[in-house]
């Protein structure tokens, strides 16, 4: 993480306000009595939530242009490129125009394409045994968006709904957000063994707070996390206590390790499962790109600095 701009890790920060303040702890707080200091201190909480979210998105499109940048100054076609800064476009777009009709139809379609774009960015041998930490994720990404697309394509033909398959697209995604836990865990969190690690252990407190919450009030947990993470929690509670705990674990042994790991696992859970607005969108793209070999440096690729500017320079250019 440290050679990316000082951004991707102000808007992990900003990303991660914007989903425990606006979209859980002040939802959540629409089932308690207030007292006059009590709404005084949701009115706060309301307002560091918008401003964390309004931070979120602009430093999103930030992150993004980022992306797009390193990616034509390493000569990786134009595809991507045209992609993310339509999706930006459109995104804008939809500040003046509803999300409705075609264009609705049109965002999702590009949201799948830089889905797909991603996923797919130098597969090599050298990190097949990595490949799943991040196609599982993916996956979670694209069932999301596939959702999200029948009922823009059903209302764009004015086709009565809902779509028959859409159910079942959207709990086989939210099968993959707890598959994509563990398969991150499994491709880089293994290097420490939590029994014999305080500080993993910790880890699992977001795990035990969860199960508690589903112990003590299933319902009203169920209701949060559709609002907090856009999860309906139709498996078994404990794979999702235990995929919580293994995404723990995996930001602790990568925030040892200094890579980008933690802060895209941070991303894609702030971004949540099928999300309803573009900054969350973006917030899941930056977060499944932080994933790939280019980042981690499978593809020996390297930052130089010269004259103050930064470059993306291959093993092989550096060499010639």
């Amino acid at each position: 993480m440290s050679r990316l701009p000082a951004f991707f890790r102000w808007l992990a920060l900003a990303a991660l306000a914007d989903w425990l303040i606006a979209r859980t702890i002040t939802r959540s707080a629409i089932f308690m009595p207030k007292s006059p200091p009590v709404i005084t201190a949701y009115q706060l909480l309301s307002f560091v939530g918008q401003v964390s979210a309004t931070f979120a998105g602009l430093l999103a499109i930030a992150a993004l242009a980022w992306i797009v940048w390193t990616h034509w100054r390493s000569r990786g076609g134009m595809g991507f490129p045209i992609v993310v800064v339509s999706l930006i476009a459109l995104s804008i777009a939809f500040l003046f125009a509803p999300a409705e009709g075609w264009l609705r139809v049109a965002y999702q379609l590009l949201v799948i394409a830089a889905l797909g774009m991603i996923t797919a960015q130098k597969l090599t041998a050298f990190e097949k045994s990595r490949f799943s930490g991040r196609l599982f994720p993916a996956l979670a990404l694209l069932a999301g968006s596939l959702y999200q697309l029948s009922h823009a394509l059903y209302a764009a033909l004015h086709w009565p709904g809902p779509p028959p398959f859409a159910s079942a697209l959207f709990n086989l995604g939210e099968l993959f957000v707890v598959l994509g836990a563990i398969a991150i865990w499994w491709a880089y969190g293994r290097g420490l063994n939590p029994w014999h690690d305080a500080s993993l252990l910790w880890a699992a407190v977001p795990a035990l707070a969860f199960a508690a919450g589903h112990l003590a009030n299933q319902s009203m947990t169920g209701i949060i996390a559709i609002w907090s993470t856009g999860m309906t929690l139709y498996l078994p509670w404990p794979l999702y206590a235990a995929s919580l705990w293994l995404a723990g674990a995996t930001v602790v042994t990568s925030l040892r390790r200094g890579d980008s790991v933690a802060w895209a696992i941070l991303l894609l859970a702030a971004g949540g499962y099928a999300p309803q607005l573009s900054t969350q969108v973006f917030v899941g793209l930056v977060g499944l790109w932080l994933l790939t070999p280019i980042v981690e440096g499978n593809l020996q690729s390297l930052v130089s600095r010269n004259t103050g500017r930064m470059t993306w320079t291959t093993s092989n250019e550096s060499s010639a």
